[in-house]
């Protein structure tokens, strides 16, 4: 007698799982029976023919809900358990349901990288693994990748984990052997991991220019070392914690890694030593979340750089503006207080000097760094800032805080009358004629907002603008008479996000978001 078939393994859709693993009892041509095993939590959840499971229930579904009226399969052996793959290109059946418990059995297994032909997909651990990303970890990619002569018969990924390791590797091979310009693009929603999947990328482009022998990042070149740091010093100003990030980047960003490639000739007949050198960087923002600056929810923070300033030292606090000495995070209604007191293992005071440090490789020390700092502190300060009806008349307003005005306006360096009246009164034209028209107390609250939000804005560009000054090759390589330049980009764009209350802001950060989707899924 035959052998009796077995009962398809499939996935079923679940309101609250997204999909689950079942074993098909019955089906019509409409309809399927299908016996659901009941797992103890969502991580329980596996493809393993119910064996783990507390129990099991069935359940009526309609084929109509599902693509061609046919129940996604599941990938299992024999024994009913999961095959796992590395690469998913090779799953047997490929789906939505396939790939999602594909990437959860090697989420699980600790590995955070899987991919799908020239993809590599990181599902983000939230915790740090040493033993992939040591220096012997980068020269395997490297060498594997880009330095060994059989790097080009075939593909070399072949029996290699997936890693991000790969992505820069042949991207840097691309440009310094194939002479094309490349470009990396980091995309996901917020907490995914995209900023730091960027930094890792960067930093193991700079190990691989080093050549088959180097691989190191020790005794880099003092521009090459700027291209390298100068990143911390971004998320000082452009990252905040939010409810699902402690480090989330709140604005858009587009690095031009500048490589010397005017050997790759060379370097197609020789892999025995780089000719294609990193030679500087440039650096573009967009979409900087300015609301933040003037509030956010409670349980997130404002930009790191505010809570850093606050936690230095009161003597270097005064050094900058001596009402700075003795306030805290409640002194300025901007910040108010924090239980997040470490950023990626490192106190605000530890950032602080760090972020000092690396202000001083560009260049920005001095009266240059005591200005930026004023300009932080003037922006905490129109916080404080509040108004009121004037003489009981609800259209015109006054300040309601001298004090802290006064105190603006020294920091500012102009006149305490000047600044109310910039505040409390708008200046209109109209072809001949100048007349003042007086705002209320709201009106001039949402003008100091403004102003805040302004004034960081401009000074987050001007950071920008002394970052690329120090490290655009155009400017600091060695060879000056060198016009062009071989570019790797590296794209890390904003995450999808949706807040209690999303303004214009969010609203051009999704569509940016769509929009580069849209553009993803047609080069594919």
């Amino acid at each position: 007698m035959g052998e009796k078939k077995k009962d398809p393994l499939v996935f079923v859709k679940d309101p609250n799982y997204g999909w689950i693993p079942g074993k098909v009892v019955s089906q019509t041509k409409d309809k399927a029976v299908v016996e659901v095993p009941e797992y103890k939590d969502e991580q329980s959840i596996t493809c393993d023919g119910g064996a783990g499971a507390k129990g099991t229930q069935e359940r009526e579904v309609k084929l109509k809900d599902y693509a061609h009226q046919v129940l996604p399969l599941q990938n299992v052996d024999g024994n009913n358990r999961l095959l796992v793959f590395s690469d998913m290109t090779k799953l047997p059946y490929l789906h939505e349901a396939a790939i999602l418990y594909n990437l959860k059995k090697r989420h699980g297994d600790g590995h955070p990288y899987t991919r799908t032909g020239d993809i590599v997909i990181a599902v983000n651990p939230f915790q740090w693994f040493d033993d992939l990303y040591t220096e012997k970890k980068r020269s395997y990619y490297s060498n594997r990748l880009v330095w060994d002569k059989e790097a080009d018969s075939k593909d070399a990924r072949e029996g290699m984990e997936p890693h991000v390791y790969e992505v820069s590797a042949l991207s840097y091979k691309g440009l310094a052997f194939g002479g094309n310009d490349q470009s990396i693009l980091v995309s996901g929603e917020s907490g995914a991991g995209k900023t730091e999947t960027v930094k890792i990328a960067m930093n193991h482009m700079a190990s691989v220019q080093e050549g088959p022998a180097g691989s190191t990042l020790t005794g880099l070149d003092p521009v090459v070392q700027r291209v390298v740091d100068s990143n911390p010093l971004l998320e000082a100003f452009g990252n905040a914690k939010t409810r699902r990030n402690d480090n989330s980047s709140r604005f858009g960003k587009y690095l031009q890694l500048q490589f010397d490639n005017s050997e790759a000739g060379v370097m197609a007949m020789d892999k025995t030593v780089s000719k294609c050198k990193l030679a500087g960087s440039k650096c573009e923002v967009y979409l900087l979340e300015k609301n933040r600056v003037v509030g956010h929810d409670t349980e997130e923070r404002t930009y790191h750089v505010f809570y850093q300033l606050l936690s230095a030292p009161d003597s270097v606090k005064a050094g900058f503006w001596t009402k700075l000495g003795g306030t805290n995070f409640d002194s300025f209604k901007y910040i108010g207080n924090t239980n997040t007191r470490k950023i990626e293992g490192k106190s605000d005071a530890e950032h602080f000097e760090q972020t000092c440090n690396t202000l001083a490789l560009i260049n920005v020390t001095g009266d240059k760094l005591t200005a930026m700092m004023r300009a932080i502190a003037a922006v905490m300060q129109l916080g404080n800032l509040t108004f009121k009806d004037k003489g009981g008349d609800a259209d015109k307003s006054e300040c309601s805080s001298p004090s802290e005005m006064s105190d603006l306006a020294d920091l500012m360096h102009v006149s305490t009358d000047d600044l109310t009246l910039a505040f409390t009164e708008r200046t209109m034209k109209a072809k001949t004629e100048t007349y003042k028209v007086p705002l209320n107390k709201t009106s001039a609250k949402e003008a100091c907002d403004a102003l805040a939000k302004e004034i960081y804005g401009k000074l987050f560009l001007w950071l920008v603008e002394q970052i690329n000054a120090a490290t655009c090759a155009e400017d600091n390589y060695k060879k000056k008479s060198l016009s062009k330049f071989g570019l790797i980009g590296l794209l890390d764009i904003f995450g999808f996000e949706s807040f209690v209350v999303n303004r214009f802001e969010q609203l051009c950060i999704n569509y940016a978001n769509e929009k580069l989707q849209q553009k993803f899924t047609e080069d594919i």
